[in-house]
């Protein structure tokens, strides 16, 4: 079956970076697409364009989007490589946190017609790359599930 993508991710991406910005835990604001020149600093990416997963009649479908959250520290020993696999380990814990009944209690509010079902870890927070002047990024590879209506 052929893939369907959808211009979905550039709303959902902006909504998204807004919503882990109410994280409270988090040290620093997250950014989208962009780490910036300081240390510590965060950010949101979208991995691919996003893609509908499965597709009814009446023009709703169930949307994909991808991302990765990541995190660039001073890997200047490992304490603060452990506290960067950490904190995003605690940032997917978040978003991914259910109540008894199995739903979601922290997911974005995107808009009117696209509404947000799950959040799910794909890749448990890593290193993503090192570089000479002694940073390092970290990341965690996360799904964010939604339904669109149509009218």
């Amino acid at each position: 079956m052929e893939k369907v993508y959808t211009n979905d991710g550039i709303v959902i991406a902006k909504v998204m970076r807004d919503h882990l910005n109410t994280w409270s835990k988090k040290p620093v604001d997250v950014m989208l697409e962009d780490l910036g020149k300081r240390v510590p600093s965060m950010m949101v990416q979208q991995l691919s364009a996003s893609e509908k997963k499965r597709s009814y009649v009446n023009g709703s479908y169930i949307g994909v989007w991808n991302f990765a959250l990541y995190i660039r520290v001073n890997g200047v020993d490992t304490a603060s490589r452990v506290d960067a696999i950490a904190c995003l380990s605690d940032f997917a814990a978040w978003l991914t946190e259910q109540d008894e009944n199995g739903d979601f209690v922290n997911l974005p509010r995107i808009d009117d017609k696209r509404i947000a079902t799950s959040i799910e870890l794909l890749a448990n927070p890593s290193l993503a790359a090192r570089y000479e002047n002694g940073y390092e990024d970290y990341q965690a590879l996360l799904s964010l599930e939604y339904k669109v209506r149509r009218n």
